[in-house]
This record gives structure tokens, sequence and C-alpha cells, in this order.
């Protein structure tokens, strides 16, 4: 990978997701049970996040190549390499969780299609397939262009891979959070 910062963004989520697992096994929390009625099981948050990568992914194959030129112009000027929790702000000022988009919701019985195992196999092979499409891209370059997303304030790409892990710990402490509420 060219660029040194989404490679350790990359190598976080990694960790993150190891971390989370085992977290799982040690809680001996079910994967397919709800923590509450209102809040996703383990398995619907993996499947979620896969949503998640998969349109990062799909959009980045139409958006890049339209993008690339433009990144290239302009990779002498400075750039921001981190971002920070979106969902932790938008939960402080709206007082609420954000909801996520029909996109990427979770199907209902998800369990019932996928077992965990299964799951966590398809996380990493998107995962694996946005990063093989970002590897080529010098750092300078991603710097540069940003996706049109205003709610994360139009991130650039290595941002965009830095909210990705953000993300996924989000979901990974909620996931931790309201099981150890249902425990107690």
């Amino acid at each position: 990978m060219k660029s040194k910062e989404m490679r350790s963004y990359f190598q976080l989520l990694e960790n993150q997701r190891n971390d989370f697992y085992k977290k799982v096994i040690e809680l001996e929390i079910n994967p397919s049970e709800r923590p509450m009625p209102e809040k996703w099981s383990v398995m619907e948050t993996i499947y979620h996040l896969i949503l998640m990568v998969r349109l990062v992914r799909r959009f980045s194959t139409l958006y890049l190549p339209l993008m690339l030129p433009y990144g290239y112009l302009r990779k002498n000027r400075t750039y921001k390499k981190e971002t920070y929790n979106i969902y932790e702000e938008y939960n402080q000022v709206k007082k609420r969780a954000m909801r996520a988009p029909f996109l990427l919701t979770p199907k209902k019985n998800i369990h019932q299609r996928y077992d965990l195992r299964d799951l966590q196999t398809l996380l990493i092979s998107e995962t694996n397939m946005l990063k093989n499409k970002l590897s080529k891209i010098d750092e300078k370059v991603a710097g540069q262009i940003h996706y049109p997303d205003p709610i994360a304030y139009f991130p650039n790409v290595i941002q965009s891979v830095h909210l990705l892990a953000i993300h996924e710990q989000h979901h990974f402490n909620l996931v931790i959070k309201y099981e150890q509420q249902r425990v107690m």
C-alpha cells in the first residue's frame, strides 16, 4: 500500500475486530441474540459493518477514476490524515443516536442466513477488496480526493478509512455496553 496512513488504519480495523471478537467470547455473548429489543445483535452489527465497507468500496469504484486527475493536480497541497468521531459528536449535539440509512440496515433474521464465522469472513473479504482498490493510490493524491459526504464533513480517502475504523469501534463499544446493561 502506497499510503502508510491508510495502511495503519486498515491495521487498526483488523486489531479492533480481533479485540471485539475476543470480548464477545469472554463475555459469552450469543452473537445472534439482541441485547435489547431495539438494539442490534453482534451478527447484525457485523452485517451493518459489511454493508458500510461494501458501500465505500462500490462508490470508490465509480468515484475514484473520475477524481484521480483532480487529486494529481492538487497533490502538493496540504491535507488532513485523520478525522474524529462524528458519531459521538452527533449524539452530543442531537441528543440521540445517528440512524443508519436503509442501505446500511441489516436484514431481519440475519442469523438464519449466516453464521458468525461467515460474517467475519465476509467482512474481511470486503475490507481486503477495499484495501486492494486503495492500495495503488499515492497518499498525497488520496489526501486531495474528498467523498461527497456532508455528514462526515467531506472526508478525503485517507480520512474515510480512518472513519471506517472509528465507525466500527463505535459499534463494538455499543454492543459491549448494551450486553453489560442486559446482564446487570
